[in-house]
């Protein structure tokens, strides 16, 4: 949505949020690239407007933003008698792993960061670099680079890379 050069997107925090979920899902605001606003928004919400399912400022014209950004194995679930009761798109629940060694809620899951809490910092240089995250702890991913990072989790070379890349030195005492 264009107002003086005001636009709406789809965002999404590595901060664990409203509604104590792992990841925060928004609707951002941006006027020449920087965040003027941000509405915290339920998973449910940010899914049905990101398929098209529910209208909104980020999606008036309720189009399959994920379909039309090369995210193809997310869709609406409908019954036998075509209504819509669900969502189906896995990719978002694979993005915890991005900033966790180890889910903070599911103990026996791990994910890709070699940090406990936030990445290495060599894996932060790679994100800041690839997707534009200055901070995972505060920062949100939104437009280009949100789509890019969900199409680079499914892909098995990607998440190897990212996994390689260095851990951080321990810390020595004295």
């Amino acid at each position: 949505m264009a107002q003086s050069g005001k636009q709406s997107h789809l965002a999404v925090g590595f901060f664990v949020g409203a509604h104590s979920n792992v990841i925060t899902y928004a609707f951002v605001s941006t006027r020449d690239g920087k965040i003027v606003g941000a509405q915290v928004v339920r998973k449910d919400r940010f899914m049905y407007t990101a398929l098209g399912h529910w209208p909104g400022l980020v999606n008036p014209q309720r189009q399959n933003l994920l379909l039309e950004n090369g995210l193809d194995s997310c869709f609406l679930v409908e019954d036998e008698y075509e209504k819509i009761v669900g969502y189906y798109c896995p990719i978002f629940e694979q993005l915890w792993k991005v900033r966790f060694r180890e889910h903070p809620f599911l103990y026996d899951l791990y994910g890709w960061s070699h940090g406990q809490y936030k990445p290495s910092m060599a894996q932060r240089e790679f994100l800041l670099a690839q997707y534009g995250i200055e901070n995972i702890l505060t920062d949100y991913i939104y437009g280009e680079n949100l789509y890019q990072l969900l199409k680079d989790i499914q892909d098995k070379s990607w998440i190897s890379t990212y996994s390689a890349l260095p851990p951080d030195p321990p810390i020595s005492g004295p």
